[in-house]
């Protein structure tokens, strides 16, 4: 009974430590603050918050990194460490509001990624020998992308910021996410017993090399978000931006065998359905508790689903073809309920392609896989909140009087609009464009993912992976 109550707080601890690093990368996509900024102003921190982001997510394999080449015990110390962190996390939720300048901002933004990096790369070196711990994490980091922009409310087509208290437009997490990681890393550093390991530590050299993978990972995407958000919005620059990061990140990828190569793209897959969820999520007029339920349920069902049924090969294509397919339709169909129905389906399926994709891979391929969400920067970037149409003669007539600006009808930015919402949802047309580089994003990584299960060094079709190990 200890022996289940112990991996269960593990497990629990792992998947809420998730959930927080990933609404601490959610980055703001607005240029609207409740202070005087200038044009250069909101440029430097819309780079600095960009670079922030992606180095959060390298520190996730530095950290994981350096806890093992020390030889940092799996046990006490790093949910210790990691329940202080949260405590840095919940300090900077109660900092944001009294931020007096976007200088403070900038700052905050930055110490909640780095720290948010750390804490998921802690959790990750302390259920590194449990295959379960891992799949808890990652579903934790993909579902917190995934749900991230739930708590935002659109009051029409256009996607609305009125998270002004906070450096993401999705807001801060939860005092009750935040309490609960917090107590769940104290109940797992005390009874949190790692699980035997017949593989060794890896290497230093393997180590160095993981490493310097992530961080050609993290610079690509970062120089991609500079080259996509910098001027005036571009489709083509978006797509080349794309394809170039994908072939580096599968060439990284690559250096792995096929199962572990899997994880990585699988990785890419759901992000690519996280930010095709935010962008059909800017639509939906449901009110956001039952999309909070209907997420979380998603993921718990899928956990269930992960946990007690033995996924094959086969059913990993189905998965990566469901998470190609669904963000995408949702986008084209304009119907609340087919976006709340879509976003359960996809959150269900991302335990599932976890644990489908390789059950027992390399020690150094699950570092990188966990933070490869933070490619969802650059996703969102190139595929931006659908642009909306306007008249722009109706909009200057309606907004006279009204000192709140406007968003940019051709890059999809954010706008603050206040009560004319409402009435500018009758006079809105979505654009699909981002809707159908998304669904390229996943196609591109399916065809990859079934095409590394036809290589020699992949399993046989009808041998089933081991059941994943406490």
């Amino acid at each position: 009974m200890r022996h289940h109550i112990a991996l269960a707080a593990s497990l629990l601890a792992a998947a809420l430590v998730g959930a927080l690093g990933a609404l601490a990368w959610s980055g703001p996509r607005s240029d609207t603050w409740p202070f005087a900024a200038t044009v250069d102003d909101l440029i430097g921190w819309s780079s600095t918050q960009s670079t922030a982001t992606v180095v959060g997510q390298v520190l996730v394999v530095v950290t994981v990194a350096l806890a093992v080449g020390l030889r940092m015990p799996t046990r006490i110390a790093p949910w210790v460490c990691a329940a202080l962190l949260v405590v840095v996390l919940a300090f900077t939720k109660v900092a944001i509001p009294e931020a007096a300048s976007l200088a403070v901002f900038t700052a905050l933004h930055i110490l909640k990624s780095f720290v948010a990096g750390v804490l998921v790369g802690l959790v990750l070196h302390a259920t590194r020998r449990s295959a379960a711990g891992w799949v808890a994490l990652a579903t934790g980091v993909l579902g917190g992308t995934l749900l991230a922009s739930v708590g935002t409310t659109a009051a029409s087509a256009a996607f609305v910021a009125t998270r002004l208290d906070s450096t993401s437009v999705f807001g801060e997490p939860a005092w009750w996410l935040i309490g609960s990681a917090f107590a769940a890393c104290i109940v797992a550093a005390v009874l949190h017993r790692p699980a035997a390991d017949p593989d060794d530590d890896p290497t230093a050299r393997e180590l160095v090399r993981l490493t310097v993978y992530a961080v050609i990972v993290a610079v690509v995407c970062r120089v991609g978000v500079e080259i996509v958000g910098t001027g005036e919005y571009a489709l083509w620059k978006a797509i080349v931006v794309l394809i170039v990061a994908l072939v580096v990140v599968d060439r990284v990828a690559a250096r792995w065998e096929s199962a572990d190569a899997r994880t990585v793209l699988v990785a890419i897959l759901v992000t690519a359905a996280a930010v095709a969820m935010w962008n059909v999520g800017a639509r939906t007029l449901l009110d956001s508790r039952l999309l909070t339920v209907v997420g979380v349920g998603g993921l718990v069902l899928g956990a269930v689903l992960a946990w007690r049924l033995p996924v094959g090969r086969i059913a990993s294509w189905l998965t990566a073809l469901a998470l190609t397919a669904l963000p995408m339709g949702a986008a084209l169909v304009s119907v609340d309920e087919v976006s709340a129905a879509s976003l359960g389906v996809v959150a269900a399926l991302i335990p599932i392609a976890l644990t489908a994709v390789t059950a027992d891979p390399h020690a150094t391929v699950r570092p990188l896989a966990a933070a490869l969400p933070g490619l969802a920067i650059l996703v969102a970037a190139a595929a931006p909140v659908p642009a909306q149409t306007l008249d722009p003669e109706w909009l200057n007539q309606l907004s006279i009087g009204s000192d709140q600006p406007t968003g940019d009808a051709y890059t999809g930015s954010l706008s603050v609009i206040g009560d004319l919402d409402t009435v500018m949802a009758e006079y809105t047309s979505t654009d699909l464009t981002s809707a159908y580089l998304l669904l390229g994003v996943a196609a591109l990584c399916t065809l990859r993912i079934v095409w590394l299960s036809r290589r020699t060094d992949a399993p046989e079709p009808d041998a089933e992976p081991p059941a994943p190990h406490a």
